[in-house]
């Protein structure tokens, strides 16, 4: 019977995001579903599989041979000068147990004592020799075994969630992502791919001595296999409650992940406010509940050694009873009896492990459901075929409507944007134009209407090529911890540096880069933090314009800019502009004055189109909008 595994994960929301939070519902997979959704991960390393079978299923033989020469040991130490045959009826477990004595007396026993006490010792030492050297090839290939598949799974999943669409990331908490692909993907290797190899390390193992058990006695070994099986089966019922806890680590480690992520970005805001206490009780708050959960967690896991052990010595005991009463019947010798009871007891450490393996993985099982539902789940918006790369760089937006979820944000936008021409997109906060920016860059689809590039519906269109024909400089610009060269050229593995310096040149930043020591190969730190706003700017304009982009969008560029370095980023962006279409947002209106026509953006919809005289002239929404900026301003 399949069980089925719920591991917190986000809820699927519709395609237009209605909220930013995240909110975890459980994801339902079978063992057997799962297992199907990694063995792609694992197919490619079948070498390393079959190297690692091979080492632990010999550690497994000589761990076991270790237990089974003891009666050949005890009969020459105690003085019994070769193989005793088994009592009672002969079987072919008899049979075969009396071939076993044979080979390991042909080994070990020599005519005088000396010399079968040395043949002994180097039988052990050699198997214990082989044993050790078994575990650790087996140890090692396992890891690189482990390592390479998780690696496979990381790498995977990351370029699966880069590739998911923006309303992927407003769905769900950059922190939570950050634990799937960290947290989550660390325990799935420790708590089960793992746990794969101790279980068929340990399973070969228990095979082994019920196979030997078997040769010396069926019947004992069905009675201490059956006592077993009755723990078994009550560890069993605990394994649905491990699951479920495990799920709620994963649950807790994702949140406070997600608060030490965003106090660390964030820790600027948090120094200035004087709030470090508050941010550090809820990050306290948070692993506490962590903690709260491990400890319920290991408290259900600490019972299973229990009851392995107590239903183990319970069979061992049983053995013992009962194996006696046979051996006063003369049904089984001394020697084959004590034998039976150091592999049984030898026993309980494979049926341990294997026990407390299982167990463990229920968190693993877990965390791979996790991965596995944003495996599964598919990006809203998809790709054409037709490429965009030889269309003309002219923009139709017909009756375009758009909502995140019920809160409609657009209706029905009407504009053509012609090749060459800077168009201006200007409103109130949340009327609606960054949306249409969004929208043209297919981050969203629009709900109902077409957008055309060149006279193609944008969906037909190949959505990496489509995306190429655009710069985008945002308000919030984002550089990476690289050269500023690396950064300018952001995704060519071939940089052309002449290119580099000539973007930099036309976006006026040629100049304070070539003053730094190191120039264009200076290091700027995480997200730029060693240049100032204006500079960052400037570089995020020149990235852009690196690309030889057909089409530029300003995002409200220059809005979070002192005067000096709005100053100089919009002389680089008036530099820019020539012979390019160009769509920029903007807040303050002084920095459109020059665009050929001004659309005005009024609780999405289009309230006006026209130059800044025509729009000032009119006495609208864009005149009320420049009188109290002017007025403001004053």
């Amino acid at each position: 019977m399949q069980h089925r595994i719920n591991g917190p994960s986000h809820t699927d929301l519709p395609t237009n995001p209605s909220t930013t939070a995240s909110v975890r519902q459980p994801h339902h997979y079978t063992v057997r579903e799962l297992a199907g959704k990694m063995l792609p991960f694992v197919r490619p390393f079948w070498k390393l599989i079959l190297f690692s079978t091979l080492a632990n299923l010999l550690f497994s033989a000589a761990n076991a041979l270790t237990l089974a020469i003891v009666e050949p040991v005890f009969r020459t130490l105690f003085g019994s000068a070769g193989p005793i045959a088994s009592a009672g009826t002969t079987t072919m477990a008899s049979g075969l147990k009396a071939k076993f004595d044979e080979i390991v007396a042909s080994l070990i026993i020599a005519p005088d004592y000396g010399t079968s006490i040395r043949n002994i010792s180097i039988v052990i030492f050699a198997l214990f020799l082989v044993r050790g050297l078994m575990k650790y090839l087996g140890n090692v290939i396992s890891i690189r075994l482990e390592e390479g598949i998780v690696k496979r799974i990381r790498d995977t999943l990351f370029l699966h969630v880069t590739q998911h669409s923006i309303d992927f990331f407003t769905r769900r908490k950059t922190g939570d992502i950050i634990s799937l692909l960290t947290n989550d993907v660390g325990v799935l290797n420790h708590a089960t791919i793992n746990s794969v190899t101790t279980l068929w390390r340990e399973a070969s193992t228990l095979i082994i001595y019920i196979v030997l058990l078997m040769v010396i006695s069926a019947k004992l070994t069905v009675i201490s296999v059956g006592v077993a099986l009755l723990g078994l089966l009550l560890i069993r019922s605990v394994t649905s409650v491990l699951r479920r806890y495990g799920s709620k680590m994963q649950a807790a480690q994702a949140d406070y992940t997600s608060t030490l992520q965003e106090s660390v970005l964030g820790i600027r805001v948090i120094k200035g406010m004087g709030v470090e206490p508050s941010v550090a009780e809820r990050f306290m708050q948070q692993t506490a509940a962590y903690v709260r959960r491990a400890v319920r967690n290991t408290r259900v896991m600490s019972l299973i050694p229990v009851f392995n052990d107590t239903f183990g010595i319970l069979a061992l005991v049983t053995v013992f009873y009962v194996g006696g009463m046979e051996r006063a019947s003369g049904a089984i010798t001394p020697s084959n009896l004590v034998t039976f009871l150091f592999l049984l007891f030898g026993l309980m450490q494979p049926i341990g492990v294997i026990v407390n393996t299982i167990a463990q993985m229920q968190r693993g099982v877990a965390a791979g459901a996790n991965v596995a539902a944003v495996l599964d789940e598919k990006p809203s918006i998809t790709s054409g075929t037709v490429s965009a790369l030889e269309k003309q760089p002219t923009l139709a937006i017909d009756n375009v409507s758009f909502a995140y979820g019920d809160n409609e944000v657009l209706h029905d936008i009407t504009l053509t944007i012609a090749r060459g021409e800077t168009v201006a997109f200007v409103g109130a906060s949340g009327s609606g134009k960054s949306t249409m920016l969004d929208l043209l860059l297919r981050f969203y689809d629009p709900r109902s209407g077409t957008i055309r590039l060149d006279g193609t519906d944008v969906r037909d269109l190949d959505l990496a090529s489509y995306r190429h024909i655009f710069g985008v400089v945002s308000q919030e610009t984002m550089l990476f911890n690289d050269t500023i060269a690396n950064n300018i050229s952001l995704g060519d593995a071939q940089a052309d540096l002449d290119r580099v310096r000539a973007a930099a040149t036309i976006a006026h930043a040629d100049g304070f880069i070539s003053a730094m020591p190191e120039g264009y190969n200076t290091m700027i730190g995480d997200r730029g933090m060693r240049l100032s706003g204006g500079q960052r700017q400037r570089i995020a304009i020149a990235r852009a314009l690196y690309r030889e982009p057909r089409i530029l969008l300003f995002d409200e560029a220059t809005s979070a800019l002192d005067t000096e370095s709005e100053r100089l980023v919009q002389e680089a962006i008036d530099d820019v502009l020539a012979n390019r279409t160009a769509i920029i947002v903007a807040h303050r209106l002084s920095t459109i004055v020059n665009a050929h026509r001004i659309v005005v953006f009024d609780q999405g919809r289009i309230a006006e189109v026209g130059t800044h005289t025509e729009l000032l002239a009119a006495q609208g929404v864009y005149a009320k909008l420049h009188a109290l900026q002017f007025t403001s301003n004053a």
